[in-house]
Formats: C-alpha cells, structure tokens, sequence
C-alpha cells in the first residue's frame, strides 16, 4: 500500500487485530492505534500516516482492532504483544511511542500496561467506555453495548510513573465526561484546545500545526509542545473574538 509515496504493507488480519507496517530509518517505534473508523468499515483504516512516520523517518506499527472492543475482545491484547515483539526486532528500536485518538488514544494510554513505551501521545481519548464508570456518556453505545467482558475499565487502571504522557482534549462540553475524569500524576501532561470538540487532530490540522506537535510528542520536547500549543490556541481565540464559545 502506498500513501503519497511512503509504503506501508499489511502483516496480520486475525479478525481481532489487524495491522500494517512502515520501515523507517530511524531507531524509533511508533505504535499507531486506529480509532473506531466509520460504520460502513469492516476494520478501521490506518491512521496518521505521514504525521506517525515523520515523512517516512520512524518505523511505524498500525494497530487497528476490528471488533471496536477499546483492547477488551478476548486474545486481543496478546496478539498485539506478539505483533510488537516481533515488529521491534525487525526494527531494533531502541526507544517506543503509542499514538491513536479517541478509541485509539485510549488504546495508546493502555499500552504501556503490556508493552514496553517511552512516551504517549492521545488525541481525544476515553477515560472509559464502561457504563458503570462513565454512566454521562453515552456515544458510541452501538460499540460499547457489544463488549461482553470489559477486561479494561479505565485508563486511570494502567497508567505508570514511568512513561511520559501526553493527552489533548477539546473543551467542548460534551468531552467533558471523559475529559474531566483524568488523573493528574506529574507524568502526564494534559492539554484542553478551545473552540474544539472531539476532532482535536482535525483542529490541530486546521491551524496547521498537527505534524508539529506528533513530532514534538514523539520526540519528548514537552516544554515546547506546551509552548506551541500555547501561541496557537491564543491566535485562535483572538482571530474568534469575545462571542465564540466552545
């Protein structure tokens, strides 16, 4: 499969994982979990292409979960080990990122649970999809309404004090469910974009900043992720005026 000309190639297709690959040449790994995709998808595509590789520089692990299942369809989780085991020997990286957003942010906050990871980037991510832990929110209830066994109730359950975390959310209200339910352990920086909803990534594109900060977040330039995010959710809310709200 080419994307503007950086080959990625398929390497799984099991039913409860699908995943594809790119070779880069640098020694970092970039696992990138898919979202939920849209209805009409048998699998959820791979996502971030270009933004995940740095233009083709990483190599880059495409995570997709078919069954829509936030890493709780039975099996899942092993033969993403597996999958990882084997993709970073191929690769000799030396060091990890986990990538995704909404149910692939979330995905990416999970990994670090069962596979080695350096740092996280989550755009959007769900605190939780389980009924009993977030009762407020009831998007994607035709997917979560299928999960027979929620083996994973929260991210809060499997963050570590050793991974760098980085997650963005929008301030829309109807994130706040999610949103408003994470920790705050010193390890985990947690930005909230204005005027934006659950298409932080689309956001960050739209100001023209989103291969930016997966590059900083990949690379660990905390300081000035935070300061780019800064200046550019300021411009935006100036160039909105007094009456936008979020």
């Amino acid at each position: 499969m080419a994307t503007d000309q950086l080959e990625i190639w398929p390497r799984l297709d099991s039913g409860k994982l699908s995943n594809w690959a790119h070779r880069g040449t640098s020694d970092t790994l970039v696992l990138c979990f898919s979202g939920i995709g849209t209805v009409d998808q048998d699998c959820p595509p791979p996502e971030f292409i270009r933004s995940a590789t740095c233009d083709g520089i990483h190599n880059v692990l495409f995570l997709a979960d078919p069954q829509r299942s936030w890493l709780n369809a039975p099996g899942l989780i092993a033969q993403m080990q597996e999958e990882i085991r084997s993709f970073r020997l191929i690769c000799g990286s030396t060091r990890t990122v986990a990538m995704g957003h909404s149910m692939g942010g979330f995905s990416a906050l999970v990994a670090p649970s069962f596979t080695k990871v350096h740092q996280v980037l989550a755009f959007a991510p769900q605190f939780s999809v389980h009924p009993d832990v977030v009762p407020d929110d009831h998007r994607w209830a035709n997917w979560r309404g299928r999960i027979g066994h929620f083996a994973i109730r929260s991210v809060a359950d499997h963050l570590n004090d050793k991974t760098a975390y980085c997650v963005i959310h929008g301030r829309h209200g109807r994130e706040a469910p999610q949103r408003d339910r994470f920790p705050r352990p010193q390890n985990l920086r947690h930005y909230v974009m204005p005027l934006t909803n659950h298409n932080v990534p689309q956001r960050l594109k739209t100001l023209g900043i989103l291969p930016q900060v997966t590059s900083l977040a990949i690379e660990g330039r905390a300081r000035k992720l935070l300061l780019l995010m800064k200046a550019r959710t300021k411009a935006t809310l100036l160039a909105a005026g007094p009456t936008q709200s979020t």
